[in-house]
């Protein structure tokens, strides 16, 4: 279980979601945007200070403007904003108003210009969704660097024009930025053709510095963390001690408090994805506490994380969230619209990014298709793909005989947050009364999933009766 655990920690990413601050001075906001809509739209965004990520909310008006203003714990913050699911960057600053326009071509005016356009191509150069495989497309070492390295190029370039220790910085984290994606390839790379990227990843990860904030701002921390002996020490009896030692190991190996406590996050929400203890969890905190009583807002995450880890629906419970979900065409309509139909409907949650969910489709399509006339049930996809292009360039390529949509990104989230979903494919059966037979059903590829649908078949046509 510890080598399991060891293994997922490179991938797992949780955000400390803090309170934001009081209101800054309406007279000069921290920043003015315009989205391309025409109906109001959530947007997140998102900054870092000293390790603790803070996370918050606005809603645009109809025509896509909105403000966003807060009171910075710090004098200037490179902020993530969020738009369906799309990262996109600008600079903060007191007393200053940045102007953005996020377009098909974003554009900035006002106060920070070129601080934002940096951080804007920066966010776009490395978005992940960039560089993580598609499964039904094949991967090219050589063409995947490239665009890491264009993108590269266009954020040193940007950053060229900044000042002083502001073009130092952004010059770091570029470059830590390149070497994380980097090392990313180097491991796909090896996974698909077994090419021996020993000396360049090693090259690599001996220039790592785990104290400079850009190891943590870029990710890249966590190579070097995996690449501990620390890490690798298996010599334990439990999980938890596991935890403790390896809180103790990183307090001792740095320095700077941020990257620590980004760390400690990442390692403890591991630890409660395992759903320990009451008991296990106070032995925990208790063993941690040298390590946490420095980082307060850490404690309170991982209790937020545990809390999220509980599984509060249940089979037979009814669907708690009517999220909205969207068709091909465009058109919008909610779950509730495909419940109304009274029959059992058997929903596929996936995205084109899952390997897993995308092998699963042929075997989706040879189940629909043996239950083909049958009209006491309904089967339906709903995507978690942000990237709707993405989504329909699938859809063209499988054409799909059954009914899909993609999830609004708002609702959807609180769909998937209230169902306690944390990973996908995940497969639901829901009966003609609107409540779950199953909140975690067999897939399609299952051996016994006719038995499980006819079985649902029989329990709905007997209620009726």
């Amino acid at each position: 279980m510890i080598r399991k655990l060891v293994r997922n920690l490179t991938s797992l990413f949780f955000l400390l979601i803090l309170p934001v601050m009081a209101s800054a001075s309406p007279e000069h906001p921290l920043l003015r945007g315009h989205v391309n809509t025409t109906e109001p739209k959530e947007i997140t965004i998102v900054y870092d200070f000293q390790g603790d990520v803070y996370s918050g909310t606005v809603t645009t008006d109809a025509s896509g403007n909105f403000v966003y203003d807060v009171q910075l714990p710090v004098e200037e913050a490179d902020v993530v904003v969020y738009i369906d699911g799309k990262p996109h960057g600008a600079y903060l600053r007191r007393g200053s108003t940045t102007v953005a326009d996020f377009g098909e071509n974003v554009g900035f005016s006002g106060d920070n210009v070129a601080e934002s356009r940096f951080y804007n191509t920066y966010q776009q150069a490395f978005n992940p969704m960039k560089f993580k495989p598609m499964p039904d497309v094949k991967f090219v070492y050589a063409d995947a660097m490239k665009r890491l390295a264009d993108g590269r190029d266009r954020a040193l370039s940007d950053a060229s024009h900044l000042s002083g220790s502001l073009r130092e910085r952004a010059g770091r984290l570029v470059g830590s930025s390149y070497d994380k994606f980097h090392l990313m390839l180097l491991s796909i790379e090896t996974g698909e053709s077994g090419a021996d990227s020993t000396a360049v990843t090693d090259t690599i990860l001996a220039r790592i510095d785990p104290n400079a904030d850009e190891s943590r701002l870029s990710g890249i921390i966590n190579y070097w963390y995996n690449n501990t002996d620390f890490h690798r020490s298996g010599n334990v009896r439990s999980i938890l001690d596991y935890m403790i030692g390896q809180f103790a190991a990183v307090d001792s190996a740095l320095t700077n408090e941020g990257n620590k406590k980004n760390l400690y996050s990442t390692l403890g929400s591991m630890f409660m994805m395992y759903q320990p203890s009451d008991d296990d969890v106070a032995a925990f905190y208790a063993g941690v506490e040298p390590q946490l009583s420095k980082a307060p807002m850490v404690k309170k995450n991982l209790d937020e994380v545990r809390e999220s880890m509980t599984v509060r629906i249940k089979d037979g419970d009814a669907v708690p969230v009517d999220p909205v979900i969207i068709a091909s065409d465009g058109s919008k309509s909610r779950l509730s619209d495909i419940l109304a139909q009274k029959k059992v409907v058997y929903i596929d949650i996936w995205a084109t990014w899952c390997g897993p969910c995308c092998r699963e489709i042929p075997h989706m399509d040879k189940l629909v298709e043996r239950f083909k006339g049958n009209d006491a049930i309904v089967f339906v996809s709903i995507s978690r793909d942000d990237d709707r292009d993405a989504w329909l360039r699938k859809l063209d390529r499988d054409k799909p005989v059954w009914p899909q949509y993609v999830f609004d990104k708002a609702s959807g989230d609180k769909f998937m947050d209230a169902m306690s979903i944390r990973g996908i494919p995940r497969f639901l059966i829901i009966g003609p009364d609107g409540r779950f037979i199953s909140v975690d059903a067999e897939r399609p590829s299952d051996s016994g999933i006719d038995a499980v649908l006819n079985a649902a078949i029989a329990s709905a046509r007997q209620q009726k009766g």
